[in-house]
């Protein structure tokens, strides 16, 4: 029995939610997706389960269809055969659409038992597929309806032929000479006898048929023994039938009319194109470049298919095909309990620990390797910087880091956590964890932005034995978006320097001068940043040892590491990360095993820079063992016992300066001898003593057999919005002002930013007054 509808006809399909029943026995729906399935001329229940089944990639086995009648919405009516189907189209004639639930297997509804009778009122998802619709007027094909198999049978036009039948006269967009991949599927389907080992063989040879000459198709019956196909253009006379060969698997074209009387279309990826059928083949080209993007991969389909995909059917896409290489986003969640277990076992001393929600959904995942907390304590100095950057994955997520400074100035990586989102109780777990690891260590100091709760988490958990200085970069940004006065660019950009002029300053009577300059210009910038409090980012009022290093994105490199592998399951995007450790700490140590001086390379060439200026420094006076010292107009005091100078190089970065080597010369000492330890060669060989070991067989993990003990990890509950998140871009060198400091518009008129001339509303606004007063 087919449907006819007597105009357009839509219908809303529901699927991956529940159902809730109220005390008042009505139900509603929540959750789950939402897709549009357009009701076609003679449609079959067969044929409107498998349009379902494409937009939601899914197969019809075990596919049920239920339905409210309306207004009722207390009993689901099921639709099991034509008959329902039929009658349900009867029941919504006079509407444009209606709504059906699509299950896979009975799920009764749940009971609210003190559920309120009121209940909000439903919407419909932001996203969902729209199929096209046949124009409200026109009729039924001027054709027999092919609701019999005999009347399919019955017509034999076409005899076997062993030479390629062509089945479109009239020119198609899709067959022309760039799409090159999908001409080879030209001849997929030959004509009648054709024989496939099964339906879905011959369905599928059918879909890519479709894409080679440029038409869509519908199913008339799509069934366990057979498949009846039109054209899905209007009056168009092409058709095939296949079926099953009695006693076999195998399936033949009993019937097939090969001429469209249509003009052929083109191909509607949303109809056809599903993701799992796309990221099928592209398969091979993910494999081969597992960083292709999106927007190339649409690219060349469309070049070589002519299939027109958007940039989220892309993405999708290439998700569904790296799953199928490399395994399931949703299964690497429930590998996590084994895989934090072969962390610990092949990398003893290792800290890898995850904790979950309550619903058991990934809540965070935090990762030590020995090799490295044994090299920062060992090797490094005591120097941190916390930093975050967010996730491309599937899930999506953070990433912390707590990222260390070797004896060359090379960013050191510690330590590492995945979780779902950054925030403030997120923050102090990790650093819980952190702490645990470098018990006895003694003070550190942390370079971290002061916002996630990292002002009151430091102190709280590490106490006394911590030093806290804000990011200098992470200031200076919110220092010029706090600024509500109008500046030019230039203005703000003199501001901003003089700011980090400011931090670098070592003695207090340069710290006033520049901040005397930034009040010159604004003195709401002056009074901002005197109470940003400067003990926490100034050198002359820092009571710790940062070595010079003002910002906290100290380890660029690691998130270009991330945005290699951030697209990678959980345990695979970990385990990528691992191995780009182990070969980090692998290179460094035997290059390093190379250098025949007492310090690093890079400390190395800065002494020899300050002992380039020892001749232009005078020794003025001795008191004990301080110096008076002079460098060209400036007098400094040198006390060689203490490895410290009035002008503050010394102590801030480890090295003595011209004025300490002048002194150290005179007495015959070595500048060697009254460098920080830390930077090395011997201390620099410590840090990377120890080796990462590799985890074997990461992508298999899910063979291994679990407990009915084991916890089952599921993915996280989504937090960001749907879409790409925004990957920190890598910049090579120390951050400063033109970092972050974008030209902003300046409108001529008002001086204000964000605007010109022609959109100034105090230009507006003054046009319409001188226009009043005219009229007036």
């Amino acid at each position: 029995m087919a449907i006819v509808p007597l105009k357009k006809m839509i219908a809303i399909c529901h699927y991956g939610g529940e159902f809730e029943t109220y005390e008042d026995g009505l139900m509603s729906y929540s959750g789950g997706d939402s897709y549009a399935v357009d009701l076609e001329i003679n449609m079959q229940l067969s044929g409107f389960m498998q349009e379902i089944a494409e937009a939601i990639d899914s197969t019809v086995d075990g596919m049920l269809i239920k339905y409210f009648l309306p207004g009722n919405n207390k009993n689901l009516i099921t639709v099991s055969k034509d008959k329902d189907f039929s009658r349900m189209a009867n029941y919504y004639k006079d509407s444009d659409q209606f709504e059906v639930y699509v299950m896979k297997e009975s799920s009764p509804a749940k009971t609210l038992k003190k559920k309120p009778v009121h209940r909000p009122q439903k919407t419909q998802p932001e996203t969902q597929m729209v199929a096209v619709l046949p124009p409200a007027d026109m009729g039924p094909p001027n054709v027999a309806p092919l609701n019999e198999v005999a009347d399919i049978e019955t017509v034999n036009e076409i005899t076997p032929a062993p030479t390629p039948i062509s089945v479109n006269p009239f020119p198609m967009p899709i067959t022309n000479n760039e799409h090159v991949g999908a001409k080879q599927w030209e001849n997929l389907i030959t004509g009648v006898g054709q024989r496939f080992h099964s339906l879905a063989e011959f369905r599928e040879a059918l879909r890519k048929y479709s894409i080679a000459h440029g038409f869509n198709y519908v199913y008339k019956k799509n069934e366990n023994q057979r498949v009846t196909v039109k054209c899905k253009s209007e009056n168009c006379q092409w058709r095939i039938h296949a079926s099953k060969l009695s006693t076999t698997q195998l399936v033949c074209i009993k019937t097939m009319r090969p001429t469209h009387s249509c003009q052929g279309g083109s191909i509607k990826p949303a109809f056809r194109a599903t993701r799992s059928w796309v990221g099928n083949l592209i398969k091979e080209k993910v494999k081969d470049s597992p960083k292709i993007k999106p927007k190339d991969i649409a690219k060349d389909l469309k070049r070589d298919y002519g299939i027109v995909l958007n940039y989220s059917q892309a993405r999708r896409a290439k998700e569904y095909a790296r799953e199928q290489l490399l395994g399931s986003y949703k299964d690497a969640y429930s590998e996590l309990p084994y895989f934090c277990e072969k962390i610990m076992e092949t990398n003893p001393g290792s800290l890898a620990k995850f904790s979950t929600h309550e619903d058991l959904s990934f809540h965070r995942l935090f990762v030590c390797f020995h090799a490295l907390i044994s090299g920062f304590v060992q090797g490094c100095r005591p120097l941190i910087f916390l930093d975050s950057t967010p996730l491309n994955s599937r899930y999506q997520g953070m990433l912390l880091t707590a990222t260390s400074a070797d004896g060359d100035d090379g960013a050191f990586p510690v330590a590492f956590a995945v979780v779902d989102e950054e925030t403030s109780d997120n923050w102090h777990w990790f650093l819980s964890e952190f702490k645990n690891m470098v018990l006895g260590h003694g003070p550190i100091t942390f370079v971290a932005d002061f916002q996630k709760g990292l002002r009151e988490s430091l102190p709280e958990i590490f106490g006394g034995e911590c030093y806290h200085a804000y990011c200098l970069g992470y200031l200076a940004e919110k220092l010029n978006n706090d600024i509500t006065e109008h500046f030019s660019h230039d203005a703000r950009r003199i501001m901003i320097e003089d700011l980090y002029a400011a931090a670098h300053a070592p003695k207090l009577e340069g710290f006033e001068k520049y901040m005397e300059d930034i009040k010159a210009i604004s003195p709401e910038a002056y009074n901002w940043i005197i109470r940003s409090e400067p003990d926490h980012w100034a050198n002359a009022f820092f009571g710790g040892l940062r070595y010079n290093h003002m910002t906290s994105n100290f380890g660029n490199y690691i998130y270009s590491w991330v945005s290699e592998a951030n697209e990678l399951p959980i345990t695979q995007m970990v385990d990528e990360l691992r191995g780009k450790m182990m070969q980090l700490v692998y290179t460094r140590r035997v290059e390093s095993s190379q250098w025949l001086t007492r310090l690093t390379p890079s400390m190395e060439e800065k002494l020899k820079t300050e002992m380039l200026k020892v001749h232009s420094v005078q020794i003025l006076r001795t008191h004990g063992s301080k110096f008076e010292v002079r460098y060209g107009e400036v007098i400094d005091i040198v006390d060689i016992e203490n490895w410290d100078c009035s002008c503050k190089v010394w102590l801030l970065t480890g090295m003595p300066c011209c004025h300490a080597i002048r002194v150290l010369e005179s007495y015959g000492r070595g500048a060697h001898d009254h460098c920080s330890r830390y930077v090395h060669v011997e201390m620099y060989h410590l840090a990377y003593a120890d080796s990462i070991n590799p985890i074997p067989n990461v992508e298999r993990l899910m063979d291994v057999e679990f407990d009915d003990a084991a916890v089952i990890v599921t993915p996280p509950v989504a937090i960001q919005t749907p879409g790409r998140a925004k990957i920190r871009k890598v910049v090579t060198g120390r951050v400063g002002p033109a970092d972050f400091l974008k030209r902003q518009l300046q409108c001529g008129k008002c001086k204000g930013l964000g605007h010109n001339k022609r959109s100034c509303k105090e230009v507006q606004e003054n046009s319409q007054s001188s226009q009043y007063e005219t009229m007036s």
